[in-house]
C-alpha cells in the first residue's frame, strides 16, 4: 500500500514484510555490482558490528548509490535506512524506496515522535536504522559537514549505541583523470567502534535531555569520522558539490 502522510513510517504487517525479503534479495545483489563496478567499494572492520543487537547507524553521503553500500555491508541482515518524507510518497518509486528498506522521516514537529514511538518494535524485525545526518548529498565530499541532531536524540531516547560508518575516498594508482586515471574514485567503508550517548548526554532539572548535549554528542562522533577520513588520506579530487535533487521527488 503507497505511503501517505500520517500513516505509519514502518510498515511491520506480515504480508509487507515478505514483499520486502523478496524485493530486497533480489534488487540489493545487483545494485551492489553495479556500485562495485564504479567504486571497487571495500568494507574495512565489519566485525565491529559483532553483538550489537540495536543501534542508530550514520553516515556521511557522498553517492547516489550509497543506500546499496550500507544495505550490502549487513548482509544477509537487512537494514532500515531514512529518507525524505516526499521520496517515500512518490507513486510506485516510493513504495519501491520502502521495500528495499526506506523509512520516511515525517515533516512537522510531531515527526520525529512517530519515529520514535514506531522504534522499539522496528527493532525487533531488524538490528540497525540509518540515518546520513548531514541532510543532503555532498558528492565524493571528504570534508563532512554539520550533523543534524535527530538520530543522536533518538539514540539517546533509546539509549542506544550509534555506529558511524565513513566512506573513504581514494585516487587509485594513476593520478584522477589524467589517460590512465579513474573519473571516479574507488571507496571504503570503515565501520567505526560503537559511541554511547551516555558519555555525552546531560539532563536538566526536569529530567529533559539537555539539547545542547545532543548536539555536542553529534558533533563528537562528526570529529571521529573526519579524523578517519584524514588518517586514511580520503582523496578530495572528485569532489562535485551538493547533488541536485530530482524535480518533483525529493525537491
Amino acid at each position: 500500500m503507497p505511503y501517505k502522510h500520517g500513516r505509519p513510517v514502518i510498515d511491520l504487517s506480515l504480508p509487507f514484510r515478505l514483499a520486502t525479503a523478496w524485493t530486497f534479495y533480489i534488487v540489493i545483489p545487483v545494485a551492489m555490482l553495479i556500485n562495485f563496478m564504479q567504486h571497487r567499494t571495500v568494507y574495512k572492520h565489519r566485525w565491529r558490528l559483532k553483538g550489537v543487537r540495536k543501534a542508530i547507524t550514520v553516515s556521511n553521503h557522498t553517492t547516489f548509490f550509497d543506500p546499496v553500500k550500507i544495505a550490502g555491508l549487513v548482509l544477509p541482515r537487512r537494514i532500515f535506512q531514512t529518507m525524505l518524507e516526499a521520496t517515500v510518497e512518490f507513486p510506485v518509486l516510493g513504495t519501491f524506496t520502502r521495500l528495499l528498506g526506506g523509512v520516511p522521516i515525517p515533516r512537522g514537529k510531531a515527526g520525529y515522535r512517530k519515529l520514535f514511538d514506531i522504534c522499539e518494535k522496528a527493532f525487533k524485525y531488524r538490528r540497525y536504522l540509518h540515518f546520513y545526518p548531514e541532510g543532503e548529498c555532498f558528492l565524493y565530499n571528504q570534508k563532512i559537514r554539520e550533523f543534524q541532531s535527530g538520530a543522536f536524540r533518538l539514540a539517546a531516547e533509546l539509549d542506544i549505541p550509534v555506529i558511524p560508518l565513513v566512506t573513504v575516498f581514494s585516487d587509485g594508482l594513476f593520478k584522477p583523470w589524467s589517460f590512465w586515471g579513474r573519473s571516479l574514485p574507488k571507496e571504503t567503508l570503515v565501520v567505526m567502534e560503537p559511541v554511547y550517548p551516555a558519555g555525552y548526554i546531560r539532563r536538566d532539572e526536569k529530567g529533559e535531555i539537555s539539547a545542547d548535549s545532543i548536539k555536542e554528542f553529534a558533533e563528537a562522533v562528526r570529529q571521529k569520522m573526519q579524523n578517519e577520513i584524514d588518517r586514511r588520506g580520503g582523496s578530495s579530487a572528485f569532489f562535485r558539490g551538493q547533488m541536485e535533487r530530482i524535480k518533483g521527488l525529493n525537491d
